[in-house]
């Protein structure tokens, strides 16, 4: 039985609006994120709060400074104070939230994106206030025209609804 509006047309129409609010990179990945979920069908259940809810937010870091600017629904999930994350803090404060069994394949995925310029796409556990959320990130590194990474802007989805339906188990807090 299929049920509710697939993840792939919302992510679509997030995208329609990222772009008419001349949010470019948002828009891009918000496009990307809905081919991705086109294949694999996931769908939407109406018990689910508003898909523009579970946008956690966005990031943009600047490289060279080693600054990741951020919303503050992204800061808040990180356990990132608001203000810092809206001036920009080093990605160590970042990396330090996500779960140990997933910090090595994340810094993996970003050392291929910063030397290769690949998207960056990853499913993982963010652990802070005692709690455990599943999420899904996006982005995509702009390198310079020697080849050398300089910005790195993406977008974050909380999944943990869906990890918890699809493996029947529950998120406890650490």
């Amino acid at each position: 039985m299929i049920v509710g509006r697939s993840i792939s047309e919302i992510c679509r129409e997030l995208a329609i609006s990222a772009q008419a609010s001349h949010q470019t990179v948002l828009a891009q990945i918000l496009r990307m994120a809905s081919l991705e979920a086109a294949q694999s069908g996931v769908r939407h259940h109406e018990g689910d709060s508003s898909i523009q809810d579970r946008l956690v937010g966005t990031w943009d870091w600047d490289i060279a400074n080693d600054r990741v600017y951020a919303d503050s629904k992204f800061a808040r999930l990180f356990g990132v104070n608001a203000d810092l994350a809206s001036r920009g803090t080093p990605l160590q404060d970042w990396l330090d939230a996500i779960h140990p069994d997933d910090i090595d394949d994340v810094t993996a995925a970003i050392n291929r994106s910063l030397t290769t310029g690949q998207v960056f796409s990853r499913e993982y556990r963010v652990v802070s206030h005692g709690d455990t959320h599943w999420v899904y990130a996006r982005g995509k590194c702009t390198l310079d025209s020697s080849g050398k990474a300089v910005r790195f802007p993406g977008a974050i989805v909380d999944i943990t609804r869906e990890k918890i339906d699809d493996h029947h188990f529950s998120i406890v807090p650490t």
